[in-house]
């Protein structure tokens, strides 16, 4: 499963725990934004091919006569309607056809699982929609294949301020990331690096049984964590309590160890500049395998669960409701799986801390290129600026002056109608700068500045610290030392490692990053498990040898065009 599907995994969990913390979540796993846009009105030749290349357009300006544009789609696990309605027949389609006139037509839809199956084929046959949601690889393939309508002036002509607003968050790489050859062939569906970087979540009601402070330094996690297991914090008089939490994958949102290599100064899975600037992969570096090294002397000490190797994050969370783990480290958002652990047992309390480094040097948490998918248009469709039109109305419900998230987002019967939407995305910051507008709102005991959604955050924050346990998960994340607090930590002090490939998938990854992820995998838990640390020089042998040094060179000639 990849960390993007674990993510959306996460999120409809997160769904069923804590109404509010979806709009963290999938607005989370991804982050951030207050920007408005052009209001929506009557505008008959705004969207027509006839109209000027040059001549002004309303962003939101309705058809007149409506059209109708086809799409596919997947349809996620655990996907909810209300009654009597269904993936075409919902607040977002009827919205689309009354304030756009537009009728959204799907061809086919697919369970998530089935979804680039079932698009490969149709990419293989040149039978696509009007509108289509494809990966980075696919994209790159439509390109080659002459399949895709250039969009480049088209998104100028026709993107909202906010929708550019958002799309350039991120320094424009997200665009650039949809640009081939100097021309725009896709609009990325927007997300938040900073959003997915890690922060250590901690029992702190554990630590004030034991007369323990707070992790600051990597050493301090290890004997935090040995604290956790020997000092009996339960208070149950059995050895039965987990030090640090770590999943089956080793890395990804919840109980992985990223934030854990990140204290190393090791960034796997990330590119990043060696002394010379040349891109290199963290997972190969000597900072890895001293991450590695220590992991297994926890792993031999008892300090992380004997089975790890056999739990997803599911399970690991599952131990940390019953009260049974005392630390791990993840997204800013997974506190919404400890909610239900603070219902039953509200003296539990877990504070997210900034990622504790093993030196003088300050951690520095890496952030991976959040685009994982593209909305992309047909050569030749009869109204190609339908979608940028499409994208102008999703990003200005969700996050614009007229956002309506009771209605868009999430409905009042707890329906995830956010997912909805046919193209979707948000601004990197938008979490961010929510937390920043409602700690303000909360000091000056003054909502009036905030958005629909930010208010929604500090009306229940208001709650928690009112009596009501159920909304103590907003605290957590937008109150003053929530760990989006965190993240803006990070940010204000450049504490941040991007990602530095952002390119379309090259040949050597298409062939080998399955077999390099596999190789990985299997090598880091063995070692984790007691195997030899010498295993480390030989699987970064065996990474190159299999693909890697080939993957290596082709994003380093991609990096001399940037």
């Amino acid at each position: 499963m990849s960390d993007n599907m674990k993510a959306q995994k996460g999120i409809a969990l997160l769904l069923s725990s804590v109404l509010v913390m979806t709009l963290a979540a999938c607005s989370g796993g991804n982050e951030e934004n207050n920007a408005s846009s052009t209001a929506s009105g009557s505008a008959p030749a705004s969207g027509s091919p006839s109209a000027s290349a040059s001549a002004p357009a309303d962003p939101l300006g309705a058809y007149s006569p409506p059209i109708e544009v086809t799409a596919v789609r997947s349809i996620t696990e655990g996907m909810k309607f209300n009654e009597g309605e269904a993936i075409d027949n919902n607040v977002w389609s009827r919205a689309y056809e009354s304030e756009l006139g537009i009728k959204v037509k799907y061809d086919w839809t697919t369970p998530a699982a089935q979804y680039d199956q079932k698009l490969n084929i149709s990419i293989a046959s040149n039978d696509l929609p009007d509108i289509t949601p494809v990966n980075a690889a696919q994209l790159k393939r439509l390109v080659e294949d002459d399949q895709l309508e250039d969009l480049t002036s088209l998104y100028e002509q026709y993107g909202s301020e906010l929708t550019k607003k958002i799309m350039g968050e991120d320094g424009g790489n997200a665009i650039k990331s949809a640009t081939f050859d100097g021309k725009l062939y896709a609009l990325p569906n927007m997300s938040s690096g900073i959003g997915q970087t890690h922060v250590l979540w901690v029992r702190t009601d554990w630590l004030e049984k034991l007369g323990l402070p707070e992790p600051k330094t990597m050493d301090d996690v290890v004997n935090t964590a040995k604290s956790f297991v020997t000092g009996d914090p339960d208070g149950n008089g059995k050895p039965d309590t987990y030090g640090l939490g770590i999943n089956k994958d080793i890395f990804g949102f919840y109980a992985a160890m990223d934030g854990f290599f990140n204290g190393y100064h090791a960034y796997p899975n990330t590119w990043v500049k060696d002394a010379s600037g040349k891109l290199v992969n963290g997972s190969v570096l000597p900072e890895t395998k001293t991450a590695l090294q220590k992991l297994q002397e926890m792993y031999k000490d008892g300090l992380l669960d004997k089975e790890f190797g056999t739990k997803d994050a599911s399970k690991v969370s599952e131990s940390a409701n019953a009260g049974k783990l005392g630390m791990y480290y993840g997204y800013f958002w997974n506190v919404g799986w400890q909610q239900d652990g603070k219902n039953a047992d509200p003296k539990m309390e877990w504070k997210p801390l900034p990622l504790p480094t093993a030196d003088a040097e300050p951690a520095k948490a890496q952030v991976p290129f959040a685009i994982s998918t593209y909305y992309v248009v047909k050569k030749g469709a009869e109204n190609p600026e339908a979608a940028i039109k499409l994208l102008n109305f999703d990003l200005e419900k969700l996050w614009g002056a007229t956002a309506q998230p009771d209605v868009y987002n999430v409905d009042k019967n707890g329906v995830a109608t956010f997912s909805f939407a046919l193209l979707y995305g948000e601004a990197p910051r938008k979490n961010l700068d929510a937390h920043l507008n409602v700690v303000k709102a909360l000091e000056s005991n003054d909502p009036s500045p905030l958005n629909a959604e930010e208010k929604l955050y500090y009306d229940n924050i208001v709650a928690y610290r009112g009596g009501d346990v159920k909304m103590w998960g907003n605290e957590r994340m937008y109150g003053p030392e929530g760990s989006l607090s965190v993240l803006q930590g990070y940010s204000s002090n450049g504490n941040l490692v991007d990602d530095a490939y952002f390119g379309a998938p090259t040949q050597g990854m298409t062939d080998n990053k399955a077999t390099l992820q596999k190789l990985q995998l299997e090598t880091f838990t063995r070692i984790i498990m007691n195997g030899s640390i010498d295993e480390f020089d030989k699987f970064v042998t065996q990474w190159s040898d299999l693909g890697g040094q080939t993957i290596t060179d082709e994003v380093n000639e991609w990096q001399a065009t940037q």
